[in-house]
């Protein structure tokens, strides 16, 4: 009977092997430097306790249980899923102050309990109480998204594809209009 032979060492098997040993420290380090094991997840699901539009110096807001507070939170979890771009564009608390006031922006405040977490390959926004997005006025140009953590800001902003969609929402569930 033969001798079996010794397998010979073979280039596939080792490339397959040091990428899933790369993917999986990819994986543990993001993970680590997050502190979000589902760093990877891009769906936003979740649901507020409230929803107040700074509409135009007037605050305009919308309960549970109200027909529009479904829409709007759905519109909002839709833009908030998918790719978003962080960057270190961030809200200063003078400029909260104004969003709370002009009579020039339109801005959505949309309030958790408990706090929640925007996945991403990001620190940032991981336990926020607070997001808020200009639609009208300063940084809406941007699409940005401003978190805020315990009564403080998170630094940085996401940017989301278009606010388009909850703008319109706003506007056809009769919440707010531009002047």
């Amino acid at each position: 009977m033969p001798e079996p032979k010794p397998s010979s060492p073979s280039l596939l098997k080792a490339g397959i092997a040091g990428l899933v040993i790369f993917g999986l420290l990819f994986f543990v380090v993001t993970a680590m430097n997050t502190g979000d094991l589902l760093w990877f997840w891009p769906v936003f699901e979740e649901v507020p306790v409230g929803i107040l539009v700074h509409c135009y110096g007037t605050d305009v807001e919308v309960q549970p249980g109200q027909p529009a507070f479904e829409v709007v939170t759905n519109v909002v979890n839709d833009s908030l899923s998918g790719n978003k771009r962080w960057d270190d564009l961030s809200m200063s608390d003078v400029t909260y102050q104004e969003y709370q006031t002009s009579p020039t922006m339109m801005v959505l405040e949309m309030r958790y309990d408990p706090p929640v977490t925007i996945h991403s390959m990001v620190a940032f926004f991981k336990d926020v109480d607070r997001l808020i997005i200009p639609l009208d006025g300063r940084h809406a140009s941007t699409k940005a998204v401003f978190g805020i953590e315990r009564g403080f800001t998170d630094p940085g902003s996401y940017h989301v594809k278009s606010i388009l969609p909850i703008v319109t929402t706003l506007q056809e569930q009769g919440i707010c209009k531009k002047p």
